[in-house]
């Protein structure tokens, strides 16, 4: 079935459209992290039944598109189209998006295979983005208009672009491509807003000025953090090589799930030790000729001098995520000597914290324990009322 005939036979049944609240809503960003959480539930469980809102139905899902990327889309009770952009995956094309950190012009052209890929992610012409979330951009954005305007037809004009991760990248800069969408590209009744959680940088401080004189400062754009989360603070920078010549090779290494420590060979490690400038263009080029051999023919606008990645403004900081405790040996339980050496707490854990298992550098980044962290700031009800915590599989 068609796309379009697909969502005309969703919407059919719908009635008149309605706004969503303005600003930061609470109830708008549990809903949506739960909706992120859609791929982690499919990836282990093969159902997401569990964690989509009530209020919430799923009318389609894409198919793989250009770098392993895929999104959904949902309407919900008040008839808000959310737009829920997939994060990283196992593909190593997933990961070559994330690692082609240099930066193009925000205005400009990729040539895909025989396309080319206009673009503008902003007006001011020092303003740089991520190329590999930009060529994202440009194997997603035709379909994703067509789902819109097919909305559009039916009388719906609200849209909420929400991910994770990547995939909260990936909403941000899909925002800004839609909103420098000529008239006769789009329609200008669309009313946007984003919600992104755990998303790493995607443009220079040009970029987001623009971003958020455009989006923050209305309160139509906000990214939620956790404060012990190390992927917000990616991609590198000057300033960062300090940080990261000690944290970055762990950092991309510790997913047990994602193994690229091939894909980025040793050249990781030499990083700090060159022109850190000239070796994220000379990386860059090296990510676009691997993309392109899975991919067919890529070409990018001149790679910028600036590799200063700027945090976009409203950022939205919730709490971590406590890390259970996990005896690396469950033996010690059993062995009545060693329960008499090993000394416990009033709580009744072990004072020994080496008895327990390290939490995983990326634990604090998992969608889900976004999720459980919102419930539990916001929600502290239905926080007590959550079965499960923490998802077996982060652990």
């Amino acid at each position: 079935m068609k796309l379009s005939t697909l969502i005309f036979i969703i919407l059919f049944s719908l009635s008149s459209f309605s706004q969503s609240k303005e600003g930061f809503n609470k109830e708008e960003a549990r809903d949506m992290i739960a909706l992120c959480c859609s791929f982690t539930f499919l990836d282990f469980y093969k159902t997401d039944t569990a964690i989509i809102p009530a209020n919430y139905k799923k009318v389609f899902t894409s198919g793989t598109l250009g770098m392993d990327n895929k999104y959904q889309i949902f309407i919900n009770s008040s008839k808000t189209a959310v737009i829920n952009l997939r994060g990283s995956t196992e593909n190593i094309l997933s990961w070559m998006e994330n690692i082609h950190s240099a930066m193009i012009p925000a205005e400009g052209k990729i040539k895909i295979s025989e396309d080319n890929f206009e673009y503008c992610f902003a007006k001011d012409t020092a303003a740089a983005v991520h190329a590999g979330y930009a060529l994202a951009i440009g194997y997603l954005h035709k379909e994703i208009l067509q789902v819109i305007n097919t909305f559009n037809k039916k009388g719906i004009y609200k849209f909420i672009i929400t991910g994770h991760s990547q995939g909260g990248a990936l909403a941000n800069l899909l925002r800004a491509y839609l909103e420098n969408l000529s008239n006769n590209e789009i329609s200008k009744e669309n009313v946007f807003k984003t919600y992104s959680f755990g998303a790493p940088m995607v443009g220079n401080r040009e970029f987001s000025k623009e971003y958020n004189s455009k989006f923050c400062a209305k309160n139509t754009s906000f990214n939620i953090v956790n404060l012990l989360d190390k992927v917000p603070l990616l991609p590198l920078s000057y300033n960062d090589t300090n940080y990261f010549k000690k944290n970055f090779a762990g950092l991309i290494s510790d997913n047990e799930n994602i193994n690229i420590k091939n894909a980025v060979t040793d050249g990781v490690i030499n990083i700090f030790e060159n022109n850190l400038s000239e070796y994220i263009k000379t990386f860059g080029e090296s990510t676009s000729k691997q993309i392109a051999n899975n991919l067919g023919k890529i070409e990018f606008p001149k790679y910028s001098k600036d590799i200063n990645y700027s945090k976009l403004g409203n950022t939205i900081e919730i709490s971590p995520v406590e890390y259970p405790k996990i005896l690396k040996n469950t033996k010690i339980l059993k062995n009545d000597s060693l329960m008499r050496v090993y000394k416990k707490a009033p709580d009744g854990s072990f004072i020994n914290k080496e008895l327990y298992k390290k939490e995983p550098l990326v634990f604090q980044h998992r969608p889900y324990n976004y999720y459980s962290s919102i419930l539990k700031s916001y929600f502290p009800e239905e926080y007590k009322l959550l079965k499960i915590k923490f998802l077996p599989e982060n652990l």
